[in-house]
């Protein structure tokens, strides 16, 4: 139940809707439990021989009318609790969503997609089942207990202690069989978790699978992590499955010792037999709120264990970027930036990717950061738009520490073309427009003549509005590149960050495209990172990396003066270029 307790707020904030459902249900139990006194009123009238037509129907007018109302106030029962959990769902949903996107990158690391996705449906859909039909269906069992045991009492106290004898049998049974309903449940949702995250894979990666022919070898994971899914729900069923039976013998066992103990009092004249038939009805009203006790325990026990996987992301820490350092009065960035003394490692790494960087890049200027594969470059846009945080040394814009920058000015006046390009499956135009939601069909258009794209997108059959599919999956390699680019200028960014933006563009087209860039008024401070020398031509200065530490800076013809790392480089690239160019 402490678990559960994690639900009370969202009851909270919908109290009167289930406060008025559980008033419904009361008011429809208590209706429908006067019938079986009418229908054993009329029993006894026709037995006495003794009545008039009218009076008979005048109880069955009065049965009709009850039944009406009941049904009555179980639909609005229903337009109540059930529609509030609907609205807790959507509540639980959205807390999720902005639970998760509030995680720093490592969370995303540790948890696959397809395990997110599986507490987003599963475990949410399992939560409301419990905020709605556990909810509604326990306040019935209660409800329809009272009443029936109550209206039972009233006739014959000894046949009612005989009739109810066997239900603590079914709590007893009910608490054992729902503590293996939990544990099993669990493991459905953890294997169903690995399944999801398994598919999700396959999909995101059916091209590699079909290029290296592994489809057999995918379908035989899928099919052996389905099996074990299929034998994990399996057990559940079984489990579950011993509810229904155990509780239908032991109300079967109610109604034997009502017939027999209860035929006993008609036989001795101190019940009627109007009244035993009332017991009957009475008892068949308890064979739903009983058997819904196995039922509701399922519910609770799958919500147990939904809400304990749920809470571990609930209460997961969010990510806390703006602090008490954080100045709200900054209300725009001019684009200087300066590295004193940085370092950084990631936190599943003790190896420093970022080791005493100090460096300053002017306002409106163009710098290129140069280096190997895996020498820390790529790591220093993450630490510019706080994904990682420093873990020592300062990071300063404008002159002010990065941390007093409010997050959100922070990464709306910056721009990002990642080397790992990710293109949604939707059209052009949303694509372009997810940096600035704002943007007219004109700016689109202006920003793509640009990045010299307008006039192949023209060629498309439905030109800006074309569907790219999942990651620009129609798309070249350059020209998901070029609307990546396109996407980072679209919203006129103060700080334009190109990560390795051109490999896969043309020479002549890069130069084009830089040249735009560059014209650009206000033109935006540029950061080029690439390991390319032709990609840097166009810097007003070059930093050259290695092992996360600045070891050469200075312009090109700087640096092949000083015959160092970058002059390495640069002899390697035009050798290989010439090779190339003889090949040809």
């Amino acid at each position: 139940m402490k678990a559960l307790l994690r639900f009370i707020a969202y009851l909270k904030k919908y109290k009167l809707r289930i406060f008025l459902g559980l008033i419904f249900v009361i008011i429809a139990n208590l209706t429908s439990a006067f019938i079986p006194r009418l229908i054993g009123n009329i029993i006894d009238i026709i037995i006495s021989g003794n009545f008039e037509q009218s009076l008979i129907i005048s109880k069955i007018a009065e049965i009709v009318g009850l039944t009406l109302i009941s049904g009555l106030f179980m639909f609005l029962t229903r337009q109540t609790i059930i529609v509030a959990s609907r609205f807790i769902e959507y509540d639980m949903r959205r807390d999720l969503l902005l639970a998760i996107q509030n995680q720093p990158l490592q969370f995303f690391s540790e948890n696959p997609t397809g395990s997110l996705m599986a507490h987003i449906t599963n475990d949410i859909t399992s939560a409301r089942e419990f905020l709605g039909p556990a909810l509604m269906y326990s306040a019935n069992t209660l409800a329809t207990f009272i009443f029936v045991v109550y209206f039972m009492l009233d006739i014959n106290p000894l046949v009612t202690l005989t009739a109810v004898s066997p239900l603590p049998l079914i709590a007893i049974a009910t608490y054992f069989i729902g503590r293996k309903v939990y544990s099993s449940f669990k493991d459905v949702q953890e294997q169903f978790a690995r399944l999801t995250a398994q598919s999700q894979e396959s999909f995101s990666g059916i091209g590699v699978i079909k290029t290296y022919v592994k489809e057999s070898y995918e379908e035989g994971i899928f099919k052996k992590m389905s099996n074990e899914y299929l034998n994990k729900n399996l057990l559940l069923s079984k489990i579950q499955a011993l509810s229904m039976p155990l509780i239908t013998v032991l109300v079967g066992i109610s109604v034997i010792l009502v017939l027999f103990v209860g035929g006993i009092q008609v036989i001795s004249k101190v019940m009627t037999l109007g009244e035993l038939t009332q017991f009957f009805i009475y008892l068949s009203m308890l064979i739903w709120p009983v058997a819904a006790i196995g039922w509701i325990t399922n519910l609770v026990q799958r919500a147990t264990a939904s809400a304990n996987r749920l809470g571990i992301i609930f209460e997961k820490i969010p990510e806390q970027l703006d602090t008490e350092k954080t100045d709200y009065n900054i209300k725009n960035i001019v684009g200087e930036i300066r590295f004193e003394n940085v370092e950084f490692e990631y936190p599943s790494s003790k190896r420093k990717i970022v080791n005493n960087l100090n460096f300053q890049i002017p306002e409106g200027s163009v710098i290129a950061i140069v280096g190997a594969v895996g020498s820390g470059k790529s790591s220093i846009v993450s630490l510019l738009l706080r994904l990682y945080e420093a873990s020592s040394g300062r990071i300063l814009i404008d002159n002010r520490e990065i941390s007093e920058i409010p997050i959100e000015l922070l990464r709306q006046e910056m721009s990002v073309s990642p080397q790992d390009i990710f293109l949604f499956s939707d059209t052009i135009n949303e694509n372009i427009r997810i940096a600035k939601p704002d943007a007219t069909i004109e700016e689109i258009m202006n920003i793509c003549k640009l990045v010299r794209i307008d006039s192949e997108i023209q060629n498309f059959p439905q030109k800006y509005e074309t569907i790219i599919g999942e990651r620009g999956v129609t798309l070249s390699g350059g020209q998901k590149q070029r609307l990546s680019i396109a996407r980072a200028l679209i919203k006129q960014p103060k700080i334009l960050i190109l990560d390795d933006t051109f490999s896969a563009i043309d020479i002549e087209n890069e130069a084009k495209i830089m040249k735009g860039i560059l014209s650009i008024n206000p033109k935006p401070t540029v950061i080029l990172i690439s390991h390319r020398i032709y990609s840097i031509k166009y810097a007003d200065m070059i930093i050259f990396i290695e092992n996360g530490e600045v070891i050469e800076y200075g312009t090109h013809n700087e640096l092949v003066q000083l015959k160092g790392k970058y002059f390495e480089m640069y002899n390697k690239q035009i050798l290989e270029k010439e090779i190339e160019e003889y090949k040809f």
